[in-house]
């Protein structure tokens, strides 16, 4: 766990449906009032892959950090904790109350190519958002106090979502036996 973040969602299930990753920020007018033009100026407007169902998991600054020290604490690569641009914007829609509020942004990792970067959205006094990019290796400090966001790719997967879902859909009722025949220990 990154010491400079204290997880809020907690064990809160947040997460985004399947999604064809076509949609970039830049084009996302319908769901931001104000689009930064470096996510053009910087080559970053391009789709993504298509995505399965993502758990995401929301984090809060506790202590001062650049962005690489932000998503590099957490002991894995940075593009398991990436989210597509399209997953970004399904993210602001689906749970608005989960972003920063005053004026403090909360921040989505994103890659486009090789490159990593950090999509900022803000929330103005109006309710309407704004979204600005910057570069992972920005190097900046961003103060604790003002407890910026980060929303990431969960790191623990919910896998009863899934199996809810293979279940059902070959007609079998949900139990706790077919639960707990699916996780049985394999014998050798």
């Amino acid at each position: 766990m990154n010491e400079r973040l204290k997880l809020i969602s907690g064990k809160e299930q947040l997460v985004l449906g399947p999604i064809d990753g076509q949609e970039t920020l830049a084009g996302a007018t319908n769901a931001f009032r104000y689009i930064d033009s470096n996510f053009e100026h910087w080559n970053c407007d391009v789709p993504g892959r298509p995505t399965k169902e993502t758990p995401v998991q929301v984090y809060e600054m506790v202590g001062d950090s650049t962005f690489q020290e932000m998503f590099g604490g957490f002991g894995v690569g940075l593009d398991r904790l990436a989210l597509t641009q399209a997953q970004v914007k399904l993210f602001v829609l689906r749970y608005p109350g989960w972003l920063k509020r005053g004026g403090n942004g909360t921040f989505f990792l994103f890659n486009a190519g090789e490159d990593f970067f950090v999509a900022v959205t803000y929330l103005f006094s109006d309710g309407r958002l704004g979204v600005r990019v910057r570069r992972l290796s920005l190097d900046r400090v961003f103060r604790a106090k003002k407890r910026h966001r980060l929303v990431l790719k969960s790191l623990v997967s919910a896998p009863h979502r899934s199996i809810r879902a293979a279940l059902s859909s070959v007609g079998r009722p949900l139990t706790k036996f077919s639960l707990a025949a699916l996780f049985r220990p394999v014998s050798k």
